[in-house]
C-alpha cells in the first residue's frame, strides 16, 4: 500500500494536479494506495503517523515542497518504508538528489515501480528534549536569520527570495561566539554562521557544502570568520556553484557527530528545531528512498 501525502496548496494548484495524474496511473496498474489531503501541516502530520500505525503502508510519496518532505521525514526515518518526493514546491532539494526534480509524473512513477531502491544517509538534530530528522541542511547564525526571513515571504519564490532575505539582514547582522565540538576536539570562534551538512544544497540549489554525499555515512560542517558586510555580500552568489569553500574565510570539517553552541537558534531544511546547544549525528542507512533516473 502505497500513502500518498498532497500539500494542495503547494505550486499553486500544481501539487493537486500532478497528485491526480499520479494516482490515474496507479489505478491503470491496480496499485492500491491511501491518500491525505489535509488542510493544514499539523493535521497532516497526524493522519501519516495515524495511517503507518496501520503496519500495511509500504510507502510514503510526497506531493508538495521541502516542508512536506521535512514533515514525512519525522515519521519515516528509520523505518523500512521508502519514500519519494514528486516536487511541487519552489526549492525542491531533495528532488534535486533523488532525481525527481524536473521529471514528468509517469517517469517518476516509472521508476518507484521498477523499485530504484537506495538507502540514504539522514541526519538527526536534537536541541534540548526536542529532535528532528533532515536531510540536506542545518543552518545556524547569519543563515538561520535569512531562512527565518525567507520563510515570511510569500513572493518572490525560489531562489531569489533568499536573496532579499540576506539584504534585507545584511546591515544589521553581527558575528556570533561559537563552541563546536567533535572528534574529541573543541573549537571556540566567531563566525558569521555555521551549518552542518547531511546532503550539499538548500535554499533551491544552494551548494553550501559542494561534497556533503548521503552515502559516506559523514556529515560537513561549514563556519565562515567574522568579514565585513562586503566580503560576505562577495561570497554569497559563489554559494550558487560551490566556489565560495575556496574563500580564506570560510573553513570546512567532516565528522560523524557534532556539538554547537552559541546565542542563536537552528533550521533544518528550513523548518525551525530550536535554540542552541544542538548536537547533530549522522544515521547511516536511516531513508530508504528511490531515485529516479
Amino acid at each position: 500500500m502505497w500513502l500518498l501525502v498532497l500539500n494542495r496548496s503547494s505550486g499553486k494548484g500544481r501539487a493537486n494536479l500532478r497528485c491526480q495524474e499520479f494516482i490515474s496511473l496507479c489505478n491503470k496498474d491496480g496499485v492500491k494506495y491511501l491518500i491525505i489531503d489535509e488542510s493544514n501541516a499539523d493535521k497532516t502530520e497526524k493522519s501519516i503517523e495515524y495511517q503507518l500505525k496501520r503496519g500495511d503502508i509500504d510507502a510514503v510519496i510526497a506531493f508538495g515542497g521541502d516542508g512536506l518532505v521535512s514533515l514525512c521525514l519525522q515519521q519515516v526515518c528509520a523505518t523500512s518504508i521508502k519514500f519519494s518526493v514528486i516536487p511541487c514546491g519552489t526549492g525542491n532539494d531533495f528532488a534535486r538528489s533523488i532525481g525527481t526534480h524536473n521529471k514528468r509524473v509517469v517517469d517518476i512513477y516509472k521508476s518507484m515501480k521498477a523499485d530504484n531502491e537506495i538507502a540514504l544517509d539522514a541526519a538527526l538534530a536534537k536541541a534540548g528534549a526536542d529532535h528532528r530528522w533532515y536531510v540536506q541542511v542545518l543552518s545556524s547564525g547569519f543563515d538561520a536569520s535569512v531562512n527565518k526571513v525567507a520563510n515570511n515571504i510569500k513572493w518572490p519564490r525560489g531562489r531569489i527570495k533568499y536573496t532579499l532575505a540576506m539584504l534585507s539582514i545584511l546591515t544589521r547582522f553581527k558575528s556570533i561566539d561559537y563552541e563546536i565540538k567533535f572528534a574529541a576536539e573543541k573549537l571556540s570562534t566567531p563566525a558569521m554562521l555555521v551549518a552542518v551538512a547531511n546532503g550539499s544544497t538548500y535554499g533551491g540549489g544552494m551548494r553550501i557544502l559542494p561534497d556533503a554525499s548521503y552515502t559516506d555515512a559523514k556529515l560537513d560542517l561549514i563556519w565562515v570568520e567574522p568579514v565585513s558586510k562586503i566580503t560576505l555580500l562577495s561570497i554569497f552568489p559563489r554559494v550558487f556553484f560551490g566556489t565560495h569553500v575556496k574563500h580564506p574565510a570560510v573553513h570546512v570539517i567532516t565528522a560523524v557527530q557534532f556539538s554547537i553552541n552559541a546565542k542563536t537558534a537552528a533550521y533544518a531544511d528550513g523548518e525551525y528545531v530550536g535554540n542552541l546547544p544542538i548536537d547533530i549525528s549522522v544515521i547511516p542507512g536511516a531513508l530508504n528512498s528511490w531515485i529516479c533516473k
